[in-house]
């Protein structure tokens, strides 16, 4: 089996575990899915993330009850402990503690990503809708790292859609921000960069360049420009003043950018979004 087969898995497997983070999967369930051995993939697991599977999916956990216990004030620690799929307030205390090192409801009472926000453009309006946004079949790149080096995944998706014969700059590009950068390292964060497929043609995945779909979601949508450094600031002012004032709530999918403009790829790293945070009303 070669490295781009490993990848290829890899891929696949974490696919499903971004899909549902409210499941606890197991490494016998998600190797199979794969047609591997359960000590075969965890081992090319490890290889590829450096990690091993059941830490990278308790990781994915309790980074994303440490945004929902965040952005979500009202919501109770036990829901947001069965949200990620913990079903005993004891156990979630104990993982998120040797995470973060506070218990979930310090984590709250400190807010330890205070001393990391940027809250420099609270005075900038906010032009936001809400609606319904369509479902998106994608070829897509995992990166590691919210800083310019996020540019090398948007070059393998332009060779590889060159390859395929697709003209690159005709498609919508979306990048799907896993981590939250201020309480997440940069350098640990994870971003996908995706570029949307044409309709009519069956694509495969081949190597690094993976194919899912984005699903329908129902979203706040925020119209935005700027300059590479400047999304953060934006992030900040919408999920720590916006939205918990808001009459809605994140709910569990990963946030994204529609990009009319594209920072990572521009020369003069401007951009030009839409910023979609997928809500639920509280």
């Amino acid at each position: 089996m070669t490295k781009n087969d490993h990848i290829e898995r890899v891929n696949e497997v974490l696919f499903y575990i971004h899909g549902d983070i409210e499941k606890n999967f197991s490494v016998d369930e998600l190797s199979t899915l794969v047609a591997t051995s359960p000590f075969h993939f965890n081992r090319i697991f490890k290889d590829l993330t450096k990690e091993s599977l059941h830490a990278y999916i308790k990781r994915v956990k309790l980074e994303h009850a440490a945004n929902l216990l965040l952005f979500n004030p009202d919501a109770t620690i036990t829901h947001i402990m069965h949200e990620v799929g913990f079903t005993s307030n004891a156990s979630f205390s104990q993982a998120f503690k040797e995470n973060f090192g506070v218990t979930p409801t310090k984590w709250r009472e400190v807010d330890i990503a205070n001393e990391n926000r940027d809250l420099s453009f609270s005075h900038k309006p906010l032009q936001v809708k809400i609606c319904s946004m369509p479902s998106f079949d994608v070829a897509y790149v995992r990166h590691k790292g919210y800083d310019r080096s996020i540019k090398m995944a948007w070059l393998k998706l332009q060779e590889w859609s060159l390859r395929q014969g697709i003209d690159f700059n005709q498609q919508r590009m979306i990048g799907l921000h896993h981590s939250n950068p201020r309480f997440v390292e940069s350098a640990q964060c994870h971003y996908v960069a995706c570029l949307e497929l044409p309709v009519g043609k069956k694509f495969y995945r081949s190597g690094e360049i993976g194919v899912m779909c984005i699903p329908q979601t129902f979203c706040a949508v925020f119209s935005l420009q700027g300059v590479y450094g400047d999304l953060k600031k934006f992030m900040d002012v919408i999920y720590h003043e916006w939205l918990p004032k808001s009459i809605y709530e994140k709910a569990a999918l990963p946030s994204f950018a529609l990009y009319l403009e594209n920072h990572f790829i521009n020369a003069d790293e401007s951009f030009d979004l839409d910023f979609c945070v997928p809500v639920r009303f509280k």
